[in-house]
């Protein structure tokens, strides 16, 4: 699961406080997506995220057996990893220790013309829409070997924050899947009664406003996790 955070939807003292309870339930990617801010308020933002998370206790509040047992597990073998992947923002990628850097199609598009050189250490993810714009992905991938973690694909279920769009639908993960290799991602409206027939067609999925909103983030993951189970 990738949580794509949105200051605008809770205060600021919950918004640090979803994003470690997030991570407190297993959430391992979380993208920033603040493209309102520039690069200082945006790393203002991120210490303040970074210091809400320093002296996390991953067995704090924990009430699924099952999650307790899955991250002891990681802290006694690699420790436990979170990727903090940035949405858009080129300079803050750069100079902060973020994990990865997440762009719309476009924006990825205008760096490869101004042959930007983009570090293979750290994670690549972009925002696609069209089937159109996986075929040229994968040209571009085969001309100049450009290493792509993930791709998200979107809107793929009715949500708040497209109201005024048509959903892609199941239809668009289905025709990715038979084009490229890149993990997919399904982003909007993905819900927990949902998500089981979602993840027939990708790797993964993200979300935003459902745990954003959520006034029990556990709860919230675990009724995710519970259907995540059934895919398996």
């Amino acid at each position: 699961m990738y949580l794509i955070t949105n200051r605008n939807l809770c205060s600021e003292e919950r918004y640090l406080e979803v994003i470690k309870e997030s991570i407190l339930s297993g959430v391992e990617n979380i993208i920033i997506r603040e493209k309102d801010l520039e690069y200082e308020a945006l790393k203002d933002l991120y210490i303040k995220i970074k210091n809400k998370i320093k002296y996390i206790n991953f067995q704090e509040k924990i009430l699924d057996e099952s999650l307790k047992n899955s991250i002891k597990k990681k802290e006694n073998n690699d420790g436990f990893k979170v990727n903090f992947i940035i949405n858009s923002n080129i300079e803050f990628f750069e100079k902060t220790d973020c994990q990865g850097i997440h762009l719309p199609f476009k924006l990825f598009l205008n760096l490869l013309g101004n042959r930007y050189n983009f570090n293979k250490n750290k994670i690549l993810g972009l925002s696609l829409h069209k089937v159109e714009e996986v075929k040229c992905l994968e040209e571009i991938i085969r001309k100049l070997n450009i290493k792509i973690d993930y791709i998200t694909l979107s809107h793929i279920y009715e949500t708040k924050c497209k109201e005024n769009l048509l959903p892609k639908g199941i239809e668009l993960l289905k025709e990715a899947k038979k084009i490229t290799d890149i993990k997919t991602v399904a982003l909007g409206g993905i819900l927990p009664s949902n998500v089981k027939e979602t993840l027939k067609y990708c790797d993964d999925f993200a979300v935003m406003s459902t745990i954003m909103k959520s006034k029990n983030i556990e709860e919230t993951i675990s009724n995710y996790n519970e259907k995540i189970q059934l895919v398996k």
